[in-house]
């Protein structure tokens, strides 16, 4: 039977009403900017707002940012995705179910579980449901064996374990049955980044085995369930229906590109109609408005929690955050130094990386960590003053004083791993020092490569096989989607460097995880990630001895670096990285 996969675009329509595309997104970033506003005044301007609503920022990067600052009760305001009636997207969902069919969905929503248990007779229509509801009813009402919802982290478990059976498989998790709490939601970038679980990706992957594939509601974009359900859909027979795309998608090119019939606007585009054509004869029903509150009724109660919770500052932090995104990097400086935030300060004149930059950054790091009351800001900090040196001794000092540096950066990761017992205690900050210890050794080992002798190689073939178990470590302690893709780049280019310095290619699998990690990092708009993946493809290109490919991808990734600076030049990191990259190629 035909496979499902569904986004939030299926509660769209009557009586649900529930936003489509970037409404909930654009909601959360009217708040925070009128938060913004009350704290810092006219450095807040109706302009940001307007250019972040235009952006491709996708809601889980703006609740990335809100929950950095104000904590999880930023993420509460997916709880106002309330359900009282489903509409006619979520019937015909629950009686593709009811039929035996496979249904995966990124949507939060209990809609489609609410439609399976009015048609199975579990549940009925609540007091007050329009009459049109009522007297359609009937004739949806069949016998129907429970359903299975798959949702949480242990669901997923045990679905995998009874042999995948068909199910509606929530792979962003969503809220729980009642609605008033959420089951292991990914509603923020660092856990998109992390990728799906190997359940949740099973749920995605399992779509490529039906006979045919049906995509509707969903107009791309998530960095953790793009690229599977491509690869799924290219296996199969698959039509994608949808409304409407976000201006300069990719999703047609992509959709051709896999053999993905794609089907847009009214009314063949929505997804009640998608779901009609799949399932033949079907009852009708209605489309009229449920009386009571509704979505905006039940997110302004979530505002004025969030106001009354939470200082404007705090919510300023981050707004001036998503600022840094956008590529505004100087007025969101300028909007840290007045809200005194000197931890995020600190952050973005690190990234930055302009003049002092980095040495006005070392300073508050210091001054943070020393007066920080929890063990996690100071450990954080002590991290970043080993970045910090390492960067020194790539970029700046010549002589002896690169071994100083270099010393400093290897202590920091060594104090960290003191103090949380090798990642036992503080398990996010050990596997951060676990990173630091890789990323370090690779710096290392990439100038040692470019400026010692060639005898040498085999020998620094051996230690990047080494360092790269610091990252395997590392990754079995972090759960930052961030951090774990660039512990995951880092470890690929030790593998790189190692298959050139052996003289062999390197495993296939490396080339593959880079292209899906590059993909992943621009579908999230984070171009300097993709820079970093494109010059490891670079040196694997070198590897198997194409040495002009090795060259045009080291340019690729120099445009990547430069994209979106406020000088329109490249990150110095990443223009250091690709002239050391370029010397060890050219050996």
């Amino acid at each position: 039977m035909t496979a499902v996969f569904t986004g939030a675009g299926i509660s769209g329509d009557e009586p649900t009403a529930l936003p489509r595309g970037f409404g909930l997104r654009d909601a959360v970033l009217r708040t925070m900017h009128e938060a913004a506003r009350d704290a810092l005044g006219a450095l807040v301007t109706d302009e940001q707002l307007e250019e972040l609503c235009g952006a491709d920022y996708k809601l889980e990067v703006v609740l990335g940012r809100l929950w950095g600052t104000v904590g999880p009760d930023a993420l509460d305001c997916v709880l106002a995705l309330r359900v009282d009636v489903p509409n006619e997207a979520h019937m015909l969902s629950a009686l593709h179910l009811l039929r035996g069919g496979t249904h995966v969905t990124v949507n939060f929503d209990v809609g489609i579980e609410m439609a399976y248990d009015l048609i199975s007779g579990a549940a009925d229509l609540p007091p007050g449901t329009p009459r049109e509801y009522l007297g359609a009813l009937p004739l949806w009402r069949q016998a129907a064996p429970a359903l299975r919802t798959v949702s949480s982290h242990d669901e997923f478990a045990a679905w995998e374990a009874d042999g995948r059976p068909p199910a509606l498989l929530k792979v962003h998790g969503g809220l729980t049955r009642d609605q008033d709490a959420l089951a292991d939601v990914v509603v923020v970038d660092i856990e998109e980044l992390g990728q799906l679980t190997a359940e949740r990706a099973a749920a995605v992957d399992g779509l490529g085995a039906a006979p045919a594939l049906m995509i509707t509601g969903y107009s791309g974009g998530d960095p953790d369930v793009y690229g599977p359900l491509l690869a799924a859909a290219a296996r199969t027979a698959a039509t994608w229906a949808c409304l409407e795309l976000p201006a300069g998608s990719v999703v047609p090119g992509d959709a051709h590109d896999h053999g993905i019939d794609l089907v847009l606007g009214r009314p063949r585009g929505l997804a009640a109609t998608a779901l009609r054509e799949l399932l033949g004869a079907a009852p009708p029903w209605p489309s009229v408005p449920f009386p009571g509150d509704g979505f905006n009724d039940r997110f302004h109660r979530w505002e004025k929690d969030l106001r009354a919770a939470h200082p404007a500052g705090t919510i300023a932090e981050a707004w001036a955050w998503l600022l840094a995104d956008l590529g505004k990097v100087d007025v969101a400086v300028a909007m840290f130094a007045r809200l005194d935030a000197r931890l995020r300060h600190a952050e973005i004149l690190y990234n930055r990386a302009r003049g002092d930059d980095r040495e006005a950054a070392r300073e508050m790091f210091r001054q943070v960590g020393a007066e920080a009351p929890d063990a996690a800001t100071r450990l954080h900090c002590l991290l970043r003053l080993g970045d910090i040196a390492r960067g020194r001794a790539n970029r700046q000092a010549r002589g002896v004083r690169v071994l100083g540096h270099l010393a400093e950066s290897y202590l920091r990761a060594v104090q960290v791993l003191v103090a949380t017992r090798g990642g036992r205690r503080h398990l996010e900050e050990g596997g951060d020092a676990y990173r630091l210890l890789q990323q370090t050794s690779l710096r290392l080992l990439e100038q040692m490569a470019t400026v010692g002798p060639r005898a040498a190689w085999p020998a620094l073939a051996l230690c990047c096989r080494v360092a790269a178990r610091w990252g395997d470590r590392a990754a079995r302690l972090v759960r930052n989607g961030n951090r774990l893709s660039l512990i995951r780049q880092h470890r690929a280019m030790l593998r790189a460097v190692g298959a050139l310095l052996r003289g062999t290619p390197a495993p296939s699998d490396v080339r593959a995880d880079m292209r899906a990690l590059r993909a992943t990092y621009r579908a999230a708009d984070d171009l300097p990630g993709a820079g970093n993946c494109t010059v490891t493809l670079a040196v694997l290109a070198r590897a198997e001895g194409d040495r002009p490919a090795a060259h045009a991808l080291l340019g690729e990734a120099l445009t990547d670096y430069a994209a979106g600076r406020p000088d329109g030049r490249p990150l110095p990191s990443g223009e250091a990285l690709v002239k050391v990259m370029t010397r060890l190629i050219d050996r």
